[in-house]
């Protein structure tokens, strides 16, 4: 394995282990034949029956279609599965029936909750070819359903779904009005039917390429006549206006009430702008707090419908074997007082565009991407600026009482939709944070080799000191090198014990402006699933990274730059921060391809027990991650997790920091759901440098440090109803669980939606 490569200033080496590994990869690029499929839409004077339990012939005038493609293995499909779709002018109908010998998976009962866990089909749609905007709505057994469209990530229209299993299978329905699908004059309608068997991964789909790859490719989907033009339905306008309460204690100073509103109107039938006035984003329930060590800063997702609205317009980048980088991320931009945005797509442009309003601040972005019509390539264009002015106030962009940013990043990408991918990626930072201008560049190629179940990437970048957007997320400036990544995985027979074995690797080098190495990592991560959905993973390897261990006579830290790279060099120390072990998941997901290996998707009710191990800054860390979730009736789920890294320091002394979280959700009917949780994180956190104080350096809000090895806990409890119907949302919430500490308030917040629904 190219771990164990002794001398790392050969990459030819590597390269060549790499070129080896891709071997396994290129006999499956000779495939079959492609079979595209090609059908009309059968037209009713009626709806059909959308009772799953009614028998198949009340769909018997709606000619139906085979899924024999296993797009996940490459092979023919194991089971049957038939799909039909019919339409009266105003909606969409489809009825699926498939065959399923594995146990069925069923544990989600709440509309867009939970995803991915359980057994689906679905239907994929572009109303305009693959210059058009892309539509996916899937349904399980039960009937819980989930849509997406690349017009808006916060795409959430009235539609109908029914499910129901029976002997051997099961048979689900939906009904999708026409009026939240959006498209142009030009382009034909592409149609895709998809169903996947959890428990093994199997995908099957309706047209296909035995070389593909993606079983919701456009290119791959098949053509589907009989459906007008969407042009001549004119997109509407929507209006969200919301009424906001909240109380909270006398000495919080939360006790407040207020009124805001969303809106967006459409330009063209592609195209809308949107805008927040007095946004308030009180109904954010997402716990992403986590205490694994590490030496970089955390990426969090954003959660704030304004900013999540218009995402898929920015960003459109490739990057393979890299550290985190983006140059707009959204969570470092506080919630403005307004925002305005404009996106859309005409042909094969897509463009977004905001302007988020603070008080003395400002942030603005700008994006532009082509995409060839066959969806091979694609060249991007971004600007992103950041301007900040609050006297005597940290809370501008790195600390500073005031600031001017401004980044442009561009991009080329080929993909042939089967086996090969490659990219170059080009990006310039400038203002007042950027000292030494020939320092503030990013440089980054690539390509990436694979099938379903191998692949090979080699990449290099050069990352400089001042590259370090204000608005942005690079996890490491100040690296130049390369970097390796491959995967493979053995799928074994329906009669093994065992689902899959795979392995993957990882090696980078990185070295600074001054030349010393910056960063290496080095892993190698063996996997094992087997039928029952056991999953086991053995992680070895190591990783080093240059610390910052320069203090001055008071003790604050020096910023180390590339202007005194020469002077403070004596107290930079090439620090390991390996952490490896080994971890075992109960009620796993499934296996997925390499591009996502070696995560296996996800079960909505896993346990999972993990330990590494590994000399981390000053001395060693051992930590555990212990998390289940199991059923609580039909409709309930019980989480827990208790987490702890314990640093043993090797001048003497223990650092131990804990997590602890405990949930419950319950889901009455497939529009309401409510959640409770209470989490504490107390302790001192893993030290990356010598010479930083041992106290608790990354608690915030509400923890004060403590004597060495001990601080003050930080509690969050929280609680949320959320209830939603075709125009209206209710939410109803105690604290928020995506703050450190409880806020002591409850929040009653009422939205209601005119004219098009939410995300539309």
């Amino acid at each position: 394995m190219i771990f164990f490569v002794r001398k790392p200033n050969r990459p030819w080496a590597l390269a060549l282990l790499g070129l080896a590994w891709t071997a396994t990869i290129l006999p499956a690029l000779a495939a079959a034949a492609t079979t595209i499929g090609s059908l009309s839409i059968t037209t009713v004077p009626a709806a059909p029956s959308l009772d799953p339990k009614a028998d198949v012939s009340t769909w018997s005038h709606v000619p139906a279609v085979t899924l024999p493609w296993d797009v996940q293995n490459e092979k023919p499909a194991s089971e049957s599965s038939t799909a039909r779709i019919a339409t009266d002018g105003q909606s969409i109908y489809v009825r699926f029936d498939v065959k399923q010998r594995e146990t069925l998976l069923a544990n989600q009962h709440a509309n867009d909750i939970g995803d991915g866990t359980d057994d689906e089909v679905w239907v994929d749609l572009w109303p305009n070819g693959a210059n058009g905007f892309y539509y996916q709505f899937a349904v399980t057994s039960n009937g819980t359903h989930y849509q997406y469209s690349s017009e808006n990530t916060a795409y959430a229209p009235t539609w109908k779904s029914y499910g129901s299993a029976g002997a051997g299978g099961f048979t689900a329905t939906m009904q999708i009005p026409l009026d939240v699908l959006r498209g142009t004059s030009g382009g034909g309608w592409r149609v895709q039917f998809v169903r996947i068997v959890r428990s093994t991964g199997e995908r099957q789909i309706w047209s296909y390429a035995p070389a593909q790859t993606n079983g919701d490719d456009v290119n791959f989907a098949g053509s589907m006549q009989g459906l007008s033009k969407l042009s001549a339905r004119r997109p509407k306008p929507r209006i969200g206006v919301y009424a906001l309460g909240v109380a909270g204690s006398g000495a919080s100073g939360l006790t407040t009430s207020r009124v805001g509103a969303d809106l967006s109107i459409p330009l063209t039938s592609t195209a809308s702008f949107f805008a927040t006035l007095h946004p308030d984003f009180s109904n954010v329930e997402v716990d992403q707090a986590t205490i694994s060590p590490t030496a970089f800063a955390r990426f969090y997702n954003e959660v704030r419908p304004f900013f999540t609205q218009g995402r898929n317009s920015f960003e459109n980048f490739d990057c393979d074997a890299c550290p985190q980088i983006a140059q707009l991320y959204t969570p470092s931009i506080p919630t403005p007082r307004d925002g305005y945005a404009v996106e859309g797509k005409q042909g094969p442009i897509s463009f977004g565009a905001f302007d988020s309003v603070g008080t003395s601040r400002n942030d603005a972005a700008q994006a532009l991407t082509y995409q060839t019509p066959d969806g091979h390539w694609r060249a991007s264009t971004e600007r992103i600026s950041a301007d900040c002015n609050i006297p005597n106030s940290a809370s501008c962009p790195f600390g500073l009482p005031s600031i001017h940013d401004d980044v442009s990043a561009s991009g080329l990408s080929y993909n042939d939709g089967k086996h090969v991918d490659a990219y170059f990626d080009y990006g310039s930072d400038s203002g007042s944070n950027v000292a030494i201008p020939n320092q503030a560049q990013r440089y980054d190629g690539g390509f990436y080799v694979y099938n379903n179940t191998a692949g090979f990437s080699m990449s290099s970048r050069k990352i400089g000191y001042y590259y370090d957007p204000a608005d942005g997320f690079v996890q490491h400036t100040d690296i130049a090198g390369y970097a390796l990544y491959g995967a493979k995985i053995w799928q074994f027979s329906d009669k093994s014990v065992m689902n899959s074995i795979g392995v993957s690797e990882f090696l980078d080098r990185y070295h600074n402006a001054a030349g010393p190495y910056n960063q290496t990592d080095n892993n190698l991560l063996f996997d094992a699933l087997t039928r029952n959905r056991i999953d086991v993973q053995l992680s070895l390897g190591s990783a080093y990274l240059l610390a910052n261990n320069c203090t001055d006579a008071q003790g604050n830290v020096i910023n180390v730059n590339p202007a005194n790279y020469q002077r403070y060099a004596y107290c930079q120390v090439f620090t390991p921060i390996s952490q490896n072990g080994l971890g075992v998941t109960w009620h796993s997901g499934t296996v997925n391809s390499p591009g996502n290996f070696p995560n296996h998707g996800s079960s909505s009710t896993p346990t999972s027990l993990t330990f590494n191990t590994g000399r981390f800054g000053p001395g060693r860390v051992d930590s555990w991650t212990r998390s289940s979730t199991i059923r609580v009736g039909d409709r309930g789920t019980f989480s827990a997790e208790v987490d702890d890294a314990r640093q043993y320091l090797g001048a003497g002394g223990t650092n131990v920091e804990w997590l602890e979280r405990f949930g419950y959700t319950y889901t009455p009917n497939p529009t309401a759901s409510f959640a409770f949780g209470v989490r504490r994180i107390l302790g001192t956190p893993p030290l990356i440098n010598a010479a930083a104080p041992v106290t608790c350096t990354t608690v915030v809000a509400n923890v004060v440090a403590g004597a060495p090895g001990r601080c003050t806990g930080a509690w969050n409890l929280s609680f949320a109803y959320h209830r939603r119907i075709a125009h209206d949302e209710l939410y109803a919430a105690y604290g928020d669980a995506s703050q450190l500490s409880t806020l002591p308030a409850f929040t009653l917040k009422f939205i209601h939606y005119f004219g098009a629904e939410k995300g539309t």
